[in-house]
Parts: structure tokens; sequence; C-alpha cells
């Protein structure tokens, strides 16, 4: 009941704030400084048909999260499930999708790892040291992403320098963890360059929800960016980061009752993305061709050191796209992509040191296009894609979007959209694979209003998906060789749900940014789809107390929801951070932040435990 009313105070909140300023205050227009990229296009919020979060780089500084997997939960109708502490896997959802079902890029590229079993990719290790600006678009965007956008897409910008010489250092922690992050950078004349480097390392809590053991995580992070303007119409730009990192976790008791419990198991993550990119500008439109690779080595330990399960994930990519203004109100945009991706896995045994690895590898060759067109205060967007894959041939997909300005202060936005999600190489080929599974399509219909109100907005959307033929473990109708399950199309799933959105500066130095979101996710016999809580909300409060001191507040409730058919329902709870920054001067700043305030006891993934009460403390410096 607690938990009930605490959703209820949530969506209240959202409810009441903008009708009272409709009944006092004027109207403003509805803010269009905020330009996204995520749609191919850099265009304002204002003119997407679809809904889109946005943190920049100062939200970033000011939430204070390490790691982007936090960050996320800032935004609208997205839920995480983390198996333990920082570091162990963790995956997200939008509205109710599937975990695989929502593509993460860095600078472009895709961090999927074709040897996880969604060919996903794990939140758990993508930190923000580099982190400049951060775009998540709730829906589909298949049509111009390809596999994987089914649900959403989060595209991360790494930092661009913009003075000849910038460099900073940030350290902070507290006990028995910390961090330690530095960059430097400049840009003079047509070069623009950025090196960074990050350690995390944490002692940890146990994986397992009621062990006393501790699971440390360590994190090691370099990155370079280089850039090269030719011209003001050529250039030539090229990232590339790796990481190292190490995670323990908990496993299951080898000697019966063979229960989850307190285990030295641990694993090692090696992962190296590169790309290089040529851009070309002209008076109508922008071309860009991209090469990429991305590398995924996760290797498992028992506590003796012996390696129980090795795996490599690796893609090679190119793209080619281009957007040209045909006429002052039309837009197109098209584009080919290729991409190759491998997978190599192995289970060694003690009597077994050098086992032969199941090796599999597909292909996906594509086109898209998109036509744009303005109708005065109203722009339509028609999308379309064909696939072809090596693993089970062609597709074709497309979406349409609308955005309509019914004045300054009030905009309407709806989309219908297909989005598809390519079977991964495990569930295709591992030992636990089936190599006839079709892919994951879905049918997408949102529509919202966003209303600009003095020093505010606040929005409401609706949404609804089908998707068909989704991929899943299951236990029975298997292949003979295999009785212990296998992945196969389990049939149909359906979301539908409801968003809230406000953001309000309540005073000149107080503003306030909340969401409430309401899903209805069900299987096609109407059961719960595991880890889609039916109720989540925040409030978050920033206070600029001084010209010095800001001061901030976050509550967040997330409602009940199934883990699996096996563990039951995860209860619901709430949870409260902390936090503060002070300039002591124009260079150095010292800031900190508590996280879960309240020391709440919850679980994201049924028997995992989860982080209680910490402080961070840390200093902040602009060297130059």
């Amino acid at each position: 009941m607690r938990h009930r009313k605490t959703a209820l105070i949530l969506s209240t909140a959202l409810l009441t704030v903008p009708v009272f300023a409709h009944a006092d205050e004027a109207p403003t227009e509805i803010p269009t400084e905020i330009i996204v990229s995520v749609t191919r296009e850099t265009l304002p919020v204002s003119k997407i048909g679809q809904s889109v979060d946005v943190l920049t780089e100062a939200d970033i500084k000011s939430y204070q999260s390490l790691f982007v997997a936090d960050l996320l939960t800032r935004t609208t109708d997205l839920s995480l499930a983390r198996n333990g502490g920082p570091g162990s896997a963790t995956t997200a959802s939008i509205r109710g999708a599937g975990a695989d079902h929502t593509l993460y890029m860095l600078d472009g590229v895709r961090l999927n790892d074709p040897s996880q079993v969604g060919g996903g990719t794990n939140l758990g290790l993508v930190s923000t040291d580099d982190a400049a600006r951060i775009e998540v678009l709730r829906g589909p965007l298949s049509t111009l992403w390809g596999s994987g956008a089914m649900g959403g897409v989060v595209s991360i910008t790494s930092r661009t320098p913009t003075r000849p010489l910038e460099g900073d250092l940030r350290v902070e922690g507290f006990d028995e963890y910390g961090s330690a992050r530095a960059g430097i950078g400049g840009k003079r004349g047509g070069l623009t360059w950025h090196l960074s480097g990050s350690t995390y390392n944490d002692r940890g809590i146990s994986a397992f929800a009621g062990g006393t053991e501790k699971d440390g995580f360590t994190q090691t992070t370099l990155n370079g960016k280089l850039r090269y303007d030719f011209n003001e119409a050529l250039s030539l730009q090229a990232f590339s980061t790796t990481s190292h990192s190490r995670t323990d976790f908990d496993g299951y008791n080898p000697q019966p009752p063979y229960d989850f419990t307190d285990t030295g198991d641990f694993g090692k993550n090696d992962t190296t993305l590169s790309v290089i990119a040529l851009s070309h500008r002209f008076t109508k439109g922008e071309q860009v061709l991209s090469v990429s690779v991305t590398d995924n080595d996760s290797d498992n330990y028992n506590p003796d050191h012996t390696p129980n399960f090795v795996a490599n994930g690796h893609i090679e990519a190119a793209d080619y796209h281009i957007s040209y203004r045909l006429r002052d109100a039309t837009r197109l945009l098209g584009g080919l992509s290729y991409e190759r991706d491998t997978m190599r896995v192995a289970y060694p045994a003690s009597w077994a040191p050098n086992p032969v690895p199941l090796r599999a590898a597909s292909t996906l060759a594509s086109v898209y296009g998109q036509v744009t067109h303005d109708f005065g205060p109203l722009d339509v967007a028609l999308s379309a894609r064909h696939d072809d894959a090596s693993s089970f041939g062609a597709n074709d997909i497309a979406q349409v979007t609308v955005n309509a300005r019914l004045s300054d202060h009030l905009r309407f936005h709806a989309s219908a959209g297909q989005g598809v999600k390519v079977p991964s190489l495990y569930q295709l080929y591992s030992d636990y694979g089936t190599a006839s599974l079709i892919e994951e399509k879905s049918i997408t219909l949102d529509g919202g209003v966003d209303y600009g109100f003095d020093g505010g907005l606040f929005s409401v959307s609706l949404f609804t998906r089908s998707v068909r033929d989704q991929i899943d473990f299951v236990y029975d109708g298997c292949r003979s060789d295999q009785p212990y399950g296998c992945y196969g199309n389990i049939g149909r799933t359906e979301t539908r749900g409801v968003e809230l959105e406000l953001s309000k500066d309540l005073t000149d130095t107080l503003r306030l940014r909340g969401n409430y979101s309401f899903l209805h996710a069900r299987d096609g016999n109407g059961g719960l789809l595991p880890r889609r809580p039916d109720q989540m909300g925040s409030i978050d409060l920033t206070w600029t107390a001084t010209d010095k001191l800001n001061l901030g507040l976050g509550l967040r409730h997330v409602g009940e929801g199934l883990d699996t058919a096996f563990t039951g329902m995860l209860k619901a709870y709430d949870l409260a951070d902390l936090r503060a920054d002070y300039a002591l001067n124009d260079a150095l700043s010292l800031y900190g932040h508590i996280e879960n305030a309240g020391d709440t006891r919850y679980q994201t993934a049924g028997g995992y435990g989860q982080t209680g009460r910490r402080l961070w403390i840390g200093l902040q410096a602009r060297l130059f």
C-alpha cells in the first residue's frame, strides 16, 4: 500500500503543477533550442515525431553518475535489471521492450556484443567518463538504425574540445570505492584532439542478496579522439576507446542443494571500439562515410582461476548516409550499411584446457531511406528499410512520424512503425541455439502532446506495441540432442502504457523535473512479462543556493513486477539521492552525493543484492 501511495503522489504532482500554471500564468513557447542527432539528422526536438529525452553535459555533471546505466534511470519509462553491485551484468528496458530491443551507440557506433545471448550491451561496463551528451529515443527507429532498435535508441556522444588547450582532473570516492579521471585536448586551426583515461576500483557488495562475501569490480578505460577539418566542407574524424575490467560474481553451490550462494567466481572483459568517419558538407546537405570495428573478449573463471566460459564477439561495419534538402519544405535521407558479426565461445574444463571453440558468423546488408515534408505547421516523415541477412534472408520495414505545431505553446506528435530484431549468433548457433529461428518483428503506435507554460514544459504520451515471433528460452519442443532447453520463437507479446513528463522553474533558483509511467506488459497468454515494473516515477529538484553552491534531491519509485516464472514477484521500492556541488574558485570545485540515502534494501533481479547507502566525495579541477 505504501508504494501505491508513493506512485499516486508522483503522478498527482506531475498532473497538478501544469494545471495551476495554466490558470495563473501566461503560456510561453515550447523550447526549441535542444538539438538531437539520434534521427541521423541534426534537428530540434520540437520537430521530431517521437518521444526523446536529452541529458546534456551539464546534466551529466550535475547528477554525478559514474555509469550510463544510472544516468538512464533519470529518463522516462526506463527500468534496469542488475545482477549485483557495480560492474555486474546490467540490462535496461524502454517501454517494456526486451533487454536486447534497445540499440546503444557511442559516437554512432553500436555497443553490441555478438557473443552475448541476445547480442546486446552490458550497461554495467559503460561509463560516463567521456560522455558529453546522451539522447534517448523511446520507440522504434529500426528503419534508420536496423536490428535492435525496435524498442528505442540510446546515443552517447563523447567530448569534443572547444578551446586551444584544455585539461581536467577528477577524483572521487569514499572508504572502499573510488574513481579517478584525467583528460587533455585542444582545438587549433583545423585540428581538434582529445585524450582521456579513467580508473574505477570498488570492493563491492555480495552479488548474492543473502551473502556476506564482497564481490569487487575494477575497470580501466582509455579514450582518444581526433578530428581534422580540411576546410569548411570536408572533415575526417577518428575515435577509439578501450577498457579492461574485472568483476567478481556469485554462482551456484557445486554441492547439494545446488542453490545460489557466495562463490569466488569472477569475469574479465576487454572491449575495444574504433571508428573513422569522413564527412562532406555541401549547400543542401551532408554525406558521411564511416568504418568501425568493435571487439569484445569475455572470460569467466572458477574460484580456482580455471576458465569455465570464454567468448569473443567481433563486429566490422561500414555505413554511408546522405541528407539532402530537395526544397525548403522537403528533405531526403538515405544510406547503405554493411555489418559482419562473428562469435567464438567455448566451455573449458579441467580435462580440456584447450578446447576447440564454437565459431559462427553472419552478415547483414541494408539500404534505408526517409523523406520528410513540412506542410506548414505539420511535419511528416516516411522511412523504409530493406535488410538482407545471411542468417535468415530478406526483410522490409516502414515507419511514419507526424509532428504538428498546434500553436507556439502546444505540439502534437505521433508515429506508427515496424521494428525488427535479428536472432543473435548465440541464439542461432550455440549449444542452446536453434538455426531455424526467424527475426522478431514489432508494430508500435504512439502519440503525445507537449504543452509549454511559463517556465516549464508538460508532456503526455500514449503507446502500444505488439511483438511477434519473440525469441526466448524454452524447455519443451527442442531438438533431441538438447534435453535442457533451447532458444525458440515463442509467439506474441503486447505492451502499452502512458508517460507523463514535467520540467518547471519553480523559482529563479529552484528547478523541478519529474516523470511518471504506467506499463501493461503481457505475453500471448496474458501472463506478466519479466522485469517490467508496472509503475515508475521520479522527481528531481535542483537548487542554486548561491553563485557557488548547487544542491540536488532525487526521488525514484519503481513498482512491483514479475522477476521470472520460477522466482516470483519483485517488490516495489523507493530510492532517494542527495547531491551537492561547491565551486571553490573558477577552476576547482568540491562535490559529493549520497546514493540510496534511505539505505533501502531492494532487488532488480531476483536473488541479487544491490548497493545500500553510499557517500561519494569528489574534487574536480580544470587544469587549463
